[in-house]
């Protein structure tokens, strides 16, 4: 089945990292449109008249940047897919932004071909993971608030592994012969008993919980 096309834009404050990234986006094969911005406030500004599939926003940019900016989109505009471009790797930070509801994240040294399959990660699977990721969840193991939620069923947990290894829903219905609706009836229960925002915090609670090892 062909995958649909893509909507995209790209913010970040210096010139040439966003052209060259306009330009980079602008060949992937289902990217079908792409703008910018120079900083978050022109971002949204942009996405009053046009709304996106998926938005790759730098962390440091002037008048707004990554963070707020992510958190204005997530709270206005919850169907977009956000991609932070960031130097920063630190664990704490990393954290901060996926409990936000960030869907993944890119280092500005990522090759071409990471950038094309994380973008279409967000998109089809709702988070990327990569060693970002990974290594910001490792560290935030050993401080793990302590679990306020209702225990997972068997099927959930067979739902939240499955989405941790990276199937999308249609695959995770034909796997467990079931249907799209009742599989995101099952995992809108797991998001509320998880306090998860998407994909990427499931992916987080699993490892921290032991349900997974990344």
């Amino acid at each position: 089945m062909e995958k649909s096309k893509i909507k995209v834009y790209i913010a970040d404050d210096h010139n040439v990292v966003r052209k060259g990234m306009m330009r980079l986006l602008g060949t992937f094969e289902r990217v079908a449109e792409v703008k910018e911005a120079s900083n978050g406030s022109e971002l949204l500004k942009l996405m009053e008249s046009s709304v996106p599939d998926a938005v790759i926003v730098d962390v440091e940019m002037p008048i707004m940047g990554g963070v707020e900016v992510s958190k204005q989109i997530l709270d206005h505009f919850p169907a977009v897919k956000i991609l932070v471009l960031t130097m920063h790797t630190e664990g704490v930070f990393i954290n901060k932004l996926m409990d936000i509801g960030v869907h993944g994240f890119l280092s500005k040294s990522a090759e071409v071909e990471e950038v094309e399959k994380a973008l279409y990660s967000v998109i089809d699977r709702d988070f990327y993971k990569n060693e970002i990721v990974n290594k910001a969840i490792a560290k935030s193991i050993y401080n793990r608030p302590e679990a306020k939620h209702s225990k997972l069923t068997s099927r959930e947990i067979e739902i939240l592994l499955l989405i941790c290894q990276e199937y999308a829903p249609s695959e995770i219905s034909e796997r467990l012969s079931i249907s799209e609706k009742t599989f995101f009836n099952h995992r809108g229960n797991i998001v509320i008993k998880t306090g998860a925002r998407n994909n990427i915090g499931l992916y987080k609670y699993a490892i921290q919980r032991g349900y997974f090892s990344g």
